[in-house]
């Protein structure tokens, strides 16, 4: 694996754990694959070099800001443009040091 796709990836799970820890985010929205994962499967809920479900990292050029975003489910008794603002405002305080002037996009995909 390259230092910019450990790198990527490392930036990844720092927004999914952020993003999961706003208040009023129900989940991550889940990918495919983790739509069809075997309940039952034991271990870390991640395959290496993927990159957890509902955040999507990336950079237009080597020197470019990174490119971030976070598709979230929120909970229906939540405002959910005020739960995407917080998720967006926490991921990119997290992110200041790691990815300064990261462009962060937060999608609200459903409410449960």
């Amino acid at each position: 694996m390259t230092a910019a796709a450990t790198e990527r990836d490392a930036l990844a799970g720092t927004v999914a754990r952020v993003a999961a820890d706003v208040p009023g985010v129900a989940f991550l929205r889940p990918g495919l694959v983790d739509l069809f994962r075997p309940a039952a499967r034991t271990g870390p809920p991640r395959d290496a070099g993927r990159a957890p479900a509902g955040v999507r990292v990336s950079r237009a050029s080597g020197a470019g800001p990174w490119e971030v975003d976070v598709q979230i489910v929120v909970r229906r008794d939540q405002r959910a443009l005020s739960v995407a603002r917080a998720v967006r405002d926490a991921v990119t305080a997290a992110l200041s040091g790691a990815a300064p002037g990261a462009q962060v996009t937060v999608t609200v995909t459903n409410a449960v």
